[in-house]
């Protein structure tokens, strides 16, 4: 039988588990660069879009005061249960990025790993960049993630089902995940279609089949809106390096601050 993802959300059950098995800890070298900056400004610390903790219990873990913020019921399940398992403690809300209202104020809010480019509504993303400032204290910074898409390629988007994952689950079932993407270009969206086929015995038991959007901002474009949103002294890092972005960097971090309210 195959199901589909419900009321557009693709974070949950099995997609959680997945997650959790092919984006493990350290899986991508981004946390250590992410304390780095955060040591700099030496404040409480915001994640946005923390799903089941992969940067988040790292850094807890490292003596950071770091909440966490994501939409997703079960990926923040996920992450309280890693943390419990340890003896640590957060703060994890269940909201919208857009909607935010949180009790705190911080002097670090991160989107890691291109989270961002999950926020395909302009308006949203943008009410979103108004939102963090809110939540900041003055002259607190934004660390932002952007993929380059140079992945945006006619090989990529020609309608081609491809196995991109497979591995063993904790309960000993065999997951394969393939997936199809499409382009638009002028619109700088990518649309990905997702399978998840479960083996059990071999036997093909379950099938999953969910949907995402990424819509991709060039490193221009972005500073303009970071500035356009009301952040200032925007710099920014190639491939969680502390140098400047080269051709052929995957990932741009940029790094901006709030204005002081007096400016």
């Amino acid at each position: 039988m195959v199901k589909k993802a419900h009321n557009g959300d693709c974070y949950y059950d099995l997609v959680v588990d997945t997650y959790n098995l092919f984006h493990p800890e350290g899986n991508i070298n981004d946390a250590p660069f992410y304390k780095s900056l955060i040591d700099e400004v030496n404040g409480a610390v915001l994640e946005m879009m923390c799903g089941s903790g992969r940067v988040l219990i790292p850094l807890l873990r490292q003596g950071v005061d770091i909440d966490g913020l994501d939409c997703s019921n079960e990926m923040l399940a996920s992450c309280r249960e890693k943390a419990q398992k340890e003896g640590l403690h957060c703060n994890l809300y269940e909201q919208f990025t857009h909607e935010m209202e949180l009790p705190r104020r911080y002097k670090t809010v991160l989107f890691s790993y291109s989270s961002f480019a999950l926020l395909t509504d302009r308006t949203k993303a943008f009410e979103t960049l108004r939102k963090i400032s809110v939540h900041l204290e003055n002259e607190g910074q934004l660390i932002l993630d952007m993929s380059i898409p140079w992945l945006l390629t006619e090989e990529a988007s020609n309608g081609m089902w491809k196995l991109s994952r497979k591995g063993m689950l904790p309960d000993n079932r065999f997951v394969h995940i393939s997936q199809v993407a499409n382009h638009n270009r002028l619109e700088q969206l990518e649309h990905l279609q997702i399978k998840y086929e479960v083996y059990t015995n071999s036997k093909l038991t379950d099938t999953l089949l969910t949907e995402m959007q990424c819509r991709y901002y060039g490193k221009y474009e972005l500073q303009l809106l970071l500035e356009r949103a009301g952040f200032c002294r925007i710099s920014t890092y190639g491939d969680f390096k502390n140098r400047e972005p080269e051709d052929g960097d995957r990932v741009i971090t940029f790094r901006c601050f709030k204005k002081h309210s007096m400016d």
